[in-house]
């Protein structure tokens, strides 16, 4: 009984034994096909390029090639990584908007990686015994979020909140109308003149810090990120739909 067609990758050996009963003539193209678990137009193809060459087609290997980077992008990469301490998703934005370079962050982390500037991450097969994550020094770290104010009192009105990782000091608040990438820069400032600059800030991917909707992102960076940029401050986004990123802060508003 002949083996049903199941798209099979074929190798060198099974395309020399096509090409030999295509030459011999012992074979029709549908028997063929069956055997080797291929389409009749591709023992078709294979015996066609046979006969253009006079060689054995060589399949190429699946998959796309790898973008090889120019000496300008690598140029910019290290340059850009050098004043900013980022990471391939943030500076792959910071390069866009200050160096009018699209490069995408998989060939940035690439460039990295070269230059010693990043490490491969081990493989995670196995689930991570849980630790209390705090930094050592204040102003190592400070996390931001806005809440909706459930009090009646407060009705509608949304609070920001700056808190030390570190001390869980609350190092500025603000309340506002509504959350805009504005509102976040000005209580931001109110605390660095206070308290002195945090070297990293962490948020999740409201678009009052992060420009992460397409839209928003081809009007360029938000305002928040333009002072962070200016500020030498660098911003670490939390992952998507994972609220325990910022959950010292979310515990906050809970009280």
């Amino acid at each position: 009984m002949l083996k049903k067609y199941k798209h099979s990758v074929l190798t060198d050996d099974q395309i020399k034994w096509i090409v030999k009963q295509k030459i011999e003539g012992k074979l029709k193209n549908e028997e063929i096909a069956a055997v080797q678990g291929i389409s009749v137009r591709r023992v078709q193809q294979i015996y066609s390029l046979y006969k253009k060459n006079g060689s054995l087609p060589v399949l190429k290997k699946a998959g796309r090639h790898k973008a090889s980077v120019t000496e300008e992008e690598r140029k910019v990469i290290i340059e850009a990584y050098g004043q900013f301490k980022s990471c391939a998703s943030y500076l792959e934005h910071i390069i866009k908007q200050k160096y009018g370079l699209k490069i995408n962050h998989m060939k940035i982390n690439s460039v990295l990686k070269q230059e010693g500037l990043a490490m491969n991450e081990p493989k995670k097969w196995h689930r991570k015994k849980w630790i209390r994550y705090e930094r050592e020094y204040s102003n190592s770290l400070w996390r931001v979020d806005w809440h909706e104010i459930k009090d009646p009192r407060w009705k509608d009105l949304w609070l920001i909140v700056y808190e030390d990782d570190s001390s869980r000091f609350i190092v500025s608040y603000g309340v506002y109308p509504t959350p805009t990438s504005k509102y976040s820069v000005d209580v931001l400032r109110k605390a660095i003149e206070k308290y002195g600059k945090p070297e990293e800030i962490l948020s999740d991917h409201g678009t009052t810090f992060y420009g992460v909707e397409a839209d928003e992102r081809e009007k360029g960076l938000t305002d928040f990120e333009k002072f962070l940029i200016k500020e030498k401050i660098t911003l670490i986004v939390g992952r998507v739909d994972h609220p325990q990123t910022n959950g010292k802060v979310e515990k906050f508003f809970d009280r």
